[in-house]
């Protein structure tokens, strides 16, 4: 059935004004595009009803900003960018901090996303109001798709109180993760732990590296015992293995020695094993056997240290060291000896142990201040002789406390 005449002429009319006002809006786009103080007043004329285009107005044309920005947010209620220029507008233009702080709820209230709460954590660290503050940063810091070390910052300057600053980071461990990075990086240990402890409770059993277990975590543990940190240093080594994201135990005063039949490849940080890097020298950890084989070239240097790890220990208590080991050297003595240092401080406790190939045991007594020590295997060409060639394999090491 053919349509009337007049209603062709009807549905031609409307489709030639349908195109000419999608080329109305596409010139109106493309003038906006161009953001020049003559292309975006021209696009407002153009399609006067667009809250983005008002909005931008108000940039170029200062003397008219207020009254742009409230007309769009009149064409629009959900222009919360809007109300937050209204709100810049009254906080630093007008020092009207009663209508900006209006302003940046309102914004909140139709955008529950990241800019508006990062807005009002702002407003009020500059007015120094401090439960409005934490409550915001706490918001932000929840849905922050950013790093969120700006507002540690902010809230580190706002307090000085670490424990109320830890009650303000949310439980979500993204967020954990990164306070403990920067705790570690500000040297702020009073809550460091516990964030940790939160981080690996929030984690859960999920993969552990892909919570910083083996690089931002560890590299904490070892700040921390560089410093001779060890309480917290074992508080947090005690949180990872307890929740077996390392698999090994707790050393104490008493045991002060992980991982001390190499049950377990050296994990290289905090309180386990680190195989140095050195010249000549190649480590074969063998966990099905309890071995570390360590290999030497005869191109070595002349003196080195071999093996570390930190252990906590008794101020001036004396430990007896015992070891099984298999030398497989060309040359006797083979001028390795065990040695403790304190830490920070690097007071050795004397004399170093017998060399490893003619004795197994060893008793030294820890300096009277320390509670961190280094046990570390080190090497010296014996004078006399060619530099070591050939192998060691250490079974097992272990220290008691007298």
């Amino acid at each position: 059935m053919r349509l009337p005449r007049i209603a062709r002429y009807v549905f031609l009319a409307a489709a030639v004004a349908g195109a000419l006002y999608a080329l109305l809006l596409a010139r109106a786009e493309w003038l906006f595009e161009q953001d020049t103080a003559r292309s975006v007043p021209e696009a407002a004329a153009l399609v006067p009803y667009n809250a983005t285009y008002l909005s931008r107005l108000g940039s170029w044309q200062p003397a008219h900003k207020r009254e742009l920005l409230e007309r769009a947010v009149r064409l629009n209620p959900f222009d919360y960018q809007s109300l937050i220029q209204l709100g810049y507008l009254a906080e630093f233009e007008q020092h009207d901090p009663a209508t900006a702080e209006h302003d940046y709820l309102r914004a909140e209230e139709v955008n529950r996303m990241f800019l508006p709460k990062w807005t009002l954590t702002n407003f009020y660290y500059r007015h120094g109001r401090t439960e409005a503050f934490f409550r915001w940063a706490t918001a932000t810091l929840a849905i922050t798709p950013y790093a969120p070390e700006p507002v540690f910052t902010d809230m580190w300057e706002m307090s000085s109180d670490p424990e109320r600053i830890a009650r303000a980071i949310p439980e979500r461990a993204r967020t954990l993760l990164a306070y403990a990075w920067f705790l570690s990086n500000q040297g702020r240990i009073a809550t460091l732990p516990a964030i940790v402890e939160r981080l690996i409770a929030k984690a859960g059993n999920r993969n552990p590296r892909a919570w910083g277990r083996d690089d931002l975590l560890a590299a904490i543990e070892d700040r921390l015992l560089g410093a001779g940190e060890v309480a917290p240093a074992l508080r947090i080594w005690t949180a990872l293995s307890k929740a077996r994201w390392i698999p090994f135990t707790i050393p104490t005063t008493a045991n002060p020695i992980t991982n001390s039949d190499f049950s377990s490849a050296p994990y290289r940080h905090g309180f386990d094993w680190v195989p140095q890097a050195v010249e000549g020298i190649r480590f074969d950890p063998s966990p099905l056997t309890g071995t570390l084989r360590i290999e030497f070239s005869g191109n070595e240097p002349e003196s080195c240290v071999l093996l570390r790890q930190y252990v906590p220990v008794q101020p001036g208590g004396v430990y007896d060291f015992s070891w099984k080991a298999e030398p497989e050297l060309a040359e006797t003595p083979s001028g390795l000896t065990w040695h403790l240092r304190s830490v920070p401080g690097d007071a050795e406790s004397a004399p170093a142990s017998p060399d490893l190939a003619k004795a197994n045991k060893w008793e030294t007594r820890v300096p009277a201040n320390s509670h961190l020590a280094v046990l570390s295997l080190e090497y010296v060409r014996p004078l006399g002789h060619l530099r070591a060639r050939g192998a060691v394999v250490l079974k097992t090491v272990e220290a008691r406390l007298h």
